[in-house]
């Protein structure tokens, strides 16, 4: 395999990798958070209960993500509508400077996720 065809590979994977890694860490944090709070609600609620209790209403705040995603189209017009990893590669193919590139494919990631948040948002 020649190198012009190693280098998009290797974007791609470490694009999937930290792609991964972003939407893996935060389900390990909620996953714990939820683990205490359930532990602290065990033994309050115990109490609570005994006396009648009281009830908790928890409110789903809504995040406008799309001035955040604008600001990243906005920095990184290289990105325009990627929507795939064939269109990252074509999109980044002619950038020199490595650090760059990797800042876009960050840029395209956190864009991925952005959307997937609006769209689970949207949902409920």
């Amino acid at each position: 395999m020649s190198n012009t065809k190693i280098v998009p590979v290797l974007f791609v994977s470490m694009a999937l990798l930290l792609g991964a890694a972003m939407i893996a860490n935060p389900i390990a944090q909620v996953n714990a958070q939820g683990n205490q709070t359930n532990a602290t609600n065990a033994t309050a609620g115990a109490a609570k209960n005994a006396t009648g209790g009281e009830k908790k209403v928890v409110a789903a705040v809504k995040i406008d993500v799309d001035p955040v995603m604008k600001a990243l189209k906005d920095a990184y017009p290289k990105l325009g509508d990627v929507k795939d990893a064939k269109g990252l590669v074509d999109a980044l193919k002619d950038i020199k400077d490595p650090k760059e590139v990797v800042r876009n494919m960050v840029a395209a990631g956190l864009l991925q996720d952005l959307e997937i948040f609006k769209t689970i948002q949207d949902m409920q």
